[in-house]
């Protein structure tokens, strides 16, 4: 079943921007809470920044923690809290207690996901972030990546246990078992678990939402498709609640998605709203009621979710 978003929702009030950084000298491409709470950013400038929480909600200097020298496409976090990021080059850069990071070369065209586990690139190959060996290779580019771990902090479900990986082909392959899935027109930008379902969501380069639900060990059935964006999804990040839902778009837009119902409640663009001026490349959540996007205009936008208080950093 094939749904649009609500025409109204973009005229809903309740959200604002708390505050803007800038810093970056062209576009950002991914965003991270580091362990203490600070939002970490990386762009085609080849910096990576911290932004410091404080009580307003983040630093307006970022400190510059790398200049790698090329663009940036991901960050990650290890399983201990350490940085990690992608580059152009195809290079996986981590974290260290002494300057300069520790910097591996991994994948040919660019490193464009990184997890715990493995990172993925424009090669198509699934490689052990730890040592390098490939774990699997896929035809096209690797855009995005589910682990389990990921899918055990918001759903119980056995049915979403092992790797999912998305392709620039538009397909969902599933590592461990080995199925492949059509999904999308275009490569597929996100996958997550949706908040206390048995299902996982995806979205890419259509415009798509769309939902999964999971069936034992074998091919997800597709339950829903949303037109939800008129240019390519880079990004789906859940609340800690799972109450909310965010995407972020080529269309310059951000969109704000009730969980429960699947209903956009807030479409955060221009002129209805202080949105970007140009793609929106990343978002995270930053909170309860907070949450982070940035995109090619080099702005990072703090939003907040009016709910009858002080906002919850």
């Amino acid at each position: 079943m094939v749904t649009d978003a609500h025409p109204d929702a973009a005229f809903e009030p309740g959200v604002s921007v708390l505050q803007e950084l800038v810093g970056h000298q062209g576009g950002v491409y991914d965003l991270v809470l580091n362990g203490a709470g600070d939002l970490i950013s990386a762009g085609g400038d080849g910096l990576i920044v911290r932004w410091k929480r404080n009580a307003q909600g983040f630093g307006e200097r970022g400190e510059a923690l790398v200049q790698a020298g090329e663009p940036l496409f991901c960050l990650g976090l290890t399983a201990s809290g350490r940085l990690m990021a992608g580059t152009a080059s195809g290079a996986l850069l981590e974290e260290v207690e002494t300057a300069p990071w520790k910097r591996q070369q991994r994948h040919e065209g660019g490193t464009l996901v990184i997890t715990d586990e493995a990172t993925g690139g424009a090669d198509g190959r699934w490689l052990n972030r730890r040592d390098g060996t490939v774990r699997a290779v896929f035809p096209g580019r690797i855009r995005c990546a589910m682990d389990a771990s990921v899918a055990a902090a918001h759903s119980e479900s056995a049915a979403l246990s092992g790797t999912w990986v998305g392709t620039s082909e538009g397909s969902i392959h599933h590592v461990e078992a080995g199925w492949i899935l059509p999904a999308h027109e275009g490569a597929v930008r996100a996958l997550l678990p949706w908040p206390d379902k048995a299902a996982i969501a995806s979205v890419g380069a259509d415009g798509r939402l769309v939902l999964w639900k999971a069936k034992g060990a074998g091919e997800p059935e597709r339950l829903l498709s949303i037109n939800a964006h008129k240019g390519s999804i880079y990004r789906l990040a859940g609340d800690a609640d799972g109450r909310w839902m965010a995407t972020c778009s080529r269309d310059r837009s951000v969109g704000l998605w009730n969980a429960s119902t699947l209903d956009l409640t807030h479409r955060l663009a221009r002129p209805a709203y202080p949105g970007h001026t140009r793609s929106v490349n990343a978002l995270c959540w930053t909170g309860k009621r907070t949450w982070a996007s940035a995109g090619d205009d080099g702005r990072i936008l703090i939003w907040s979710m009016d709910a009858g208080g002080e906002p919850s950093f």
